[in-house]
């Protein structure tokens, strides 16, 4: 919202200051901000009311605060991104903040199922005492505003710093982001139109570290086709740079991280013995399939659909090749990473290696069911618009599909764990999914692959 390429040109031909279009743009990011913290508090105004110590004056107070909270998250908005802009440039900068975005979003899903585990209520009712790092945290400045002027049972005399902070820092930021910067801001407009990034990026080509790493083994020996290899390095480029892709998978996936970590608080803390975190272990892992296969529906479909006319002229013998080497790119920059980390937290928990042994059966139950996806019809990566990811029905099946199969290997898996039976299952199911694998394979290649005429 604060630095688009089109509107450049309508708007800076024209007698419209950068600190007055400054000024709208925040006035309205603020407003809309405002919106939706009014619409989460709706109820925090209500029932508030019964608090200790509460009166009336606290639905003013917490409208008052409200406002305070939202003109310091825009002012803040405003002076990082053009600080970053300056330091970074706008195409590196727009990849950053796609990536924050994207790990915030799983820090948000990671602390919204550890943080209840963590946290006593019984902490949070003596909590009389506001000093330390706890001054640094705006949502201490601003409850503080509340309770001080609404009404509280706590001492008004530790209130009076934390609330003089966030109205001075607010004070302060607005400020800067919108008084001083408003020149700044000008300079950023014209930069983004003049280049997209720094002077050292431009001199500097990008991709180098991912061609060295396609020719280097193991991935040499996996990505023989010269077609899978770049429809790899294609994926992982996505993957790594695409804001849109970023934002739409990574929240995704972030339920993947989730579960080894629930299981670690719910779970027994038995070192080597079979229980009940084990088995579950063994079901998260197995239930990692649901990675590659949400991965491969959102790379199916991209802003840049009309770019994948290139394959369809290009002289390919078929499609597969394409749909293998985007496969291998989320099995081996996204989902093997994953389950890695799984595994480490596991066996670090357990202060045990029996969470790597049951991890095995995922190993070779997730490239199987990486295939699934090609099954459907011809899949080219990014040929398809953004909007087809909505209507996703076969998508939802299949991945209702993938958890039952999860479950059932899983399940198998620490039951003959348990049994003293697991590397005769392992054998049993590393047959299984060659089999399964060589079928799919060939189905895929017995489909039809018909280019289109220009």
């Amino acid at each position: 919202m604060l630095f688009i390429k089109e509107e450049a040109e309508i708007l800076l031909h024209r007698p419209v200051t950068p600190q007055q279009l400054l000024r709208a743009k925040c006035s309205v990011l603020a407003g809309f901000s405002l919106l939706l913290a009014l619409a989460l508090n709706l109820a925090g105004f209500v029932t508030a009311m019964w608090s200790k110590g509460a009166t009336w004056r606290f639905i003013p107070a917490h409208l008052l605060s409200t406002t305070l909270l939202m003109v310091f998250s825009a002012a803040s908005i405003v002076l990082v991104y053009n600080a970053c802009l300056k330091w970074f440039g706008r195409e590196r900068l727009d990849n950053m903040i796609a990536t924050l975005q994207s790990f915030l979003a799983i820090f948000m899903i990671v602390s919204g199922q550890i943080m209840p585990r963590l946290l006593h209520p019984e902490v949070l009712k003596h909590l009389d005492h506001v000093s330390g790092w706890l001054l640094a945290l705006p949502p201490m400045w601003f409850g503080a505003l509340d309770a001080l002027i609404g009404g509280t049972t706590l001492n008004p005399s530790i209130l009076w710093l934390p609330a003089g902070i966030g109205i001075l820092v607010t004070f302060i930021t607005s400020w800067l982001a919108f008084e001083k910067l408003g020149n700044a801001y000008g300079q950023g407009l014209m930069s983004l139109n003049e280049s997209s990034g720094t002077v050292k990026d431009s001199k500097k080509p990008r991709g180098r570290w991912l061609a060295a790493l396609v020719k280097m083994p193991p991935l040499s020996w996996w990505l023989r086709d010269p077609v899978e290899r770049h429809s790899f390095i294609l994926t992982t480029a996505y993957l790594a740079r695409d804001r849109e892709v970023k934002l739409r998978l990574y929240p995704g996936i972030a339920p993947m991280l989730v579960m080894p970590l629930v299981m670690m608080f719910s779970g027994g803390g038995r070192a080597g013995d079979f229980d009940a975190s084990l088995m579950m272990q063994a079901f998260a892992t197995c239930f990692m399939g649901i990675v590659p296969l949400q991965a491969m529906v959102f790379l199916h479909c991209s802003e840049h659909w009309r770019a994948s006319a290139f394959f369809h002229v290009a002289p390919l013998p078929h499609w597969t090749p394409l749909f293998h080497g985007s496969r291998k790119a989320v099995l081996a920059m996204l989902t093997f990473p994953i389950l890695a980390v799984q595994v480490v937290i596991m066996c670090a928990w357990k202060q045990s290696l029996v969470p790597l042994a049951l991890t095995l059966p995922a190993v070779l139950f997730l490239p199987t069911f990486s295939l699934v996806t090609g099954l459907i019809g011809t899949w080219l990566p990014l040929s398809k618009p953004s909007e087809e990811i909505k209507n996703t029905s076969t998508g939802c099946m299949l991945m209702a599909g993938v958890m039952i199969a999860a479950g059932i290997v899983g399940g198998l898996a620490s039951w003959m764990w348990h049994l003293g039976w697991f590397w005769v299952f392992l054998a049993g199911e590393a047959v299984l999914m060659f089999g399964a694998s060589f079928l799919m394979k060939y189905l895929m290649r017995d489909s039809p692959w018909v280019p289109e005429k220009e």
